[in-house]
């Protein structure tokens, strides 16, 4: 329904670009004429939706046969403008349709000076000026579409606040869950482990130790488990890493810190996991941790005692998730000599996503450049031109406005040969009369007229 819509606009839009062209075929009767002014038409409207910039040059080519396609061309600028986004190629098109224009009217119909510069004026305001408008609106309906969307996310967001502060209670609660319960847990796993080994302990103690540190760490499995569903991995961790060392160490690992800077956000998360799961899986074990400012390394010594199996790993999969999401990456895997190495390595220069505020100035600033483009652009080019234009105008034309004072009737032509310019404006002019010009800016228009009869001065002429 959408696309028939605009294939009835666009039929209507073509239909009244050329209905000048059209009727002034029908008054002229020509049938043949009026079967390529149909054609015409309905090849501009299949080009308009997608080929806005082929349409401009039909138009431009139908100029050479009825100068009533003029009507036609600002409108097809401003389309091209609106629905086309390659500048580049509309602006070589123009560059093009100068060039080939002005070699065509001077090689081919002899054109005057004065009314080339006139035709390049009215390609810069009825093709340039319109095209960069067009150009304008679009960026204008980019900006209005970019506010839209920004306005449509913000109320996503809003509404998601109410949904936020249902879960975030739940949330804390998995959390300190996770840390405090999770922590002991692994923790009596140490203990247990410390107890099944004591020199001297009877055998069935030291196997009920052994089981009491298996059930501890099964436990801390399944709790992570159970609440992962509930936990926010990007609620801001309390503590430091200095702290959870210290607990460790009254529950009896050994550990060995190294710090080289503050450490990334993500030290403490990085440090809680792996020490848990040194506590569980490898009790005894020495833990080495190095932390820098953009990395973090936890380094577990192979274990006195067969780790303890079962283990989904959730943890760590969850680990490496929110380091990935800081801009980073996290390895975690047995080392050949036997130990378990948990390190996180994060890129500062990793590109940011942008924000919406940073696409709508973006898109607020392409528009200003926009209407600064459709508005100096023109102007720009009017100046070149007629800089450009003017010294080939005025070059041996310009009368002396002393000199056509002085001048009297009946003087010859010969006498007047040293005192006249040697070049004529071009314009229009009656047999035997010549015109020239005062040096006016930018046109240089002819300003005064002198008529010669018989090789004799018989009248002269201020034009303006």
């Amino acid at each position: 329904m959408r696309g028939r819509r605009e294939w009835v606009a666009d039929g209507l839009i073509g239909s009244s670009l050329l209905g000048p062209v059209l009727i002034h075929q029908v008054m002229n009767g020509d049938a043949l004429r009026i079967v390529a002014a149909l054609a015409v038409t309905a090849g501009l409207v299949l080009t308009l939706r997608r080929r806005p910039l082929v349409g401009l040059l039909v138009v431009l080519l139908g100029t050479l046969a009825d100068g009533n396609f003029v009507f036609a061309l600002p409108v097809m600028s401003y389309l091209v403008g609106l629905r086309t986004e390659r500048i580049r190629a509309v602006a070589a098109t123009f560059a093009v349709i100068a060039a080939g224009g002005t070699a065509l009217n001077f090689t081919v119909f002899d054109t005057a000076l004065g009314q080339w510069f006139f035709l390049a004026m009215a390609l810069l305001l009825l093709g340039v000026f319109p095209w960069l408008a067009g150009r304008y609106r679009a960026q204008h309906a980019r900006l209005v579409s970019a506010g839209w969307e920004r306005a449509a996310r913000l109320e996503y967001e809003r509404r998601l606040v109410v949904r936020e502060a249902r879960l975030r209670e739940r949330a804390r609660i998995a959390q300190e869950m996770h840390d405090s319960l999770g922590h002991e847990l692994s923790l009596i796993a140490l203990n247990a482990g410390a107890l099944e080994t004591t020199p001297g302990l009877p055998g069935k103690q030291s196997a009920a130790a052994g089981r009491i540190r298996e059930s501890a760490a099964n436990a801390t499995d399944r709790l992570r488990d159970i609440i992962g569903v509930l936990r926010d991995d990007d609620e801001t961790d309390t503590g430091t890493v200095e702290q959870l060392v210290d607990r460790a160490r009254a529950a009896g690992m050994t550990i060995l810190l190294q710090r080289d800077g503050e450490p990334s956000a993500v030290a403490y998360p990085v440090v809680r996991e792996a020490l848990t799961n040194a506590g569980v899986h490898a009790p005894g074990a020495t833990v080495r941790i190095t932390l820098t400012a953009d990395a973090v390394e936890v380094v577990t010594d192979a274990a006195d005692r067969p780790p303890v199996h079962g283990t989904t790993g959730l943890g760590l999969i969850g680990l490496k998730e929110r380091v990935r999401r800081a801009g980073g990456t996290l390895t975690a895997g047995p080392t050949p000599d036997g130990a378990f190495r948990t390190a996180a390595v994060l890129d500062r220069a990793a590109p940011q996503q942008p924000t919406v505020d940073a696409e709508l100035h973006d898109a607020r600033r392409r528009t200003r450049r926009s209407l600064a483009a459709a508005i100096l652009t023109p102007l720009v080019l009017v100046v070149v031109t007629a800089i450009g234009y003017y010294p080939f105008a005025v070059a041996g034309s310009v009368l002396d406005e002393a000199t056509f004072d002085a001048l009297t009737t009946g003087t010859p032509r010969a006498d007047l040969a040293d005192r006249l310019p040697d070049r004529q404006t071009p314009g229009d002019k009656p047999r035997g009369c010549e015109l020239y010009t005062d040096g006016n800016f930018p046109m240089a228009e002819a300003a005064y007229r002198l008529c010669f009869t018989d090789g004799r001065l018989t009248s002269k002429e201020r034009l303006k």
